[in-house]
This record gives C-alpha cells, structure tokens and sequence, in this order.
C-alpha cells in the first residue's frame, strides 16, 4: 500500500494590481491584519526554461486559511502558461514535495512551474494546472518554505497582539 504525501490547504493567493492599496481596502473590508511585504526574486522553472520573476506579497495574520497577496513586478514565468490571473493558486503544504508533486502529476495536474533544487530538482515550490479546474493552479509548498512563511506570520502577528494559529504545526 503506497502512502500519499502529506497536503495541508493553508492559503489561497490572489493576484493584484498594486499591493499596498489591496492590503488598504481589504484589511478595512474584511478586519485583517498583514504581515509587512516580502519581495522574492526566486527563479522558476517554466516552459521557456528557468526564468527570474520578482513578486511582492503579504499574508493575512488572521487564519489558518490565509489570504496572499501578490503583486507581480516581474511575470515572466507566468506569461506562457495556462491559468488564472486573479483568483490564483490554493496552497498546500507538503511533507514531500517531490513525492506529492509526482501524486499531482499521475492525477492529471500538469506541472508548469517549479523553484529548482541545487541538484537540478524540483524545489520549494511547485505549481499544477488541471484544465478541469480552469483559471485555477494547485501550488505545493515545501517544509523549507513553510517555516520562513511561518516565522513571518508569527513574528508579525505577535508585533500587532494578533492570536497566530500555525497551519503548519
């Protein structure tokens, strides 16, 4: 009996214009705090090969289920691939990210970006499109990312008294 990858729903990603006016409007809207913005310029491998993206983002402090924010200042990786360009991604944590992006793959969801490992590997994360589910990617995250992305939300939430509930734990 083949045992499957831990995954664990943790955050939904959703695309915007300009970060800090949609931080604005929907920390009013809807009583949420922000962890401070984070830029990553981590590269991705994508259909035209390894490319370098910049994104800046945020995480909701309330949760777990968290809502990211991202504001692409560099796209690159995601020009040529299927998708949705608003309602982005849901997250998942994974024990194994190899293992559960392999899962991924043998159930129908192709993957059309990755971070890369040093030995050439997927690492990270990783990014699955199904066309059954249009306009909507699956992206895996890897224990490495969840203890960053955990020590910031903490740390900012413990700065504004915010309860933090890890997702991760």
């Amino acid at each position: 009996m083949t045992t499957e990858p831990l995954l664990r729903l943790y955050h939904t990603g959703i695309i915007v214009d300009s970060l800090d006016k949609a931080m604005a409007a929907m920390g009013d809207a809807l009583r949420l705090d922000w962890a401070p913005p984070l830029t990553s310029t981590v590269p991705l491998e994508c259909p035209d090969g390894v490319v370098g993206r910049e994104v800046r983002f945020a995480y909701s402090l309330q949760g777990p289920h968290f809502v990211e924010l991202l504001e692409q200042i560099d796209p690159a990786p995601y020009v040529n691939v299927t998708g949705g360009r608003r309602v982005h991604h849901l997250g998942y944590y994974t024990d194994d990210l190899r293992a559960a992006a392999a899962s991924l793959e043998a159930k129908g969801y192709r993957r059309e970006l990755n971070g890369v490992a040093a030995d050439g590997g997927i690492g990270r994360a990783t990014f699955h499109y199904n066309p059954e589910s249009p306009g909507m990617w699956i992206e895996l995250v890897s224990h490495e990312v969840a203890e960053e992305i955990d020590g910031w939300i903490a740390e900012a939430a413990a700065a504004k008294n915010v309860p933090y509930v890890s997702p991760f734990a």
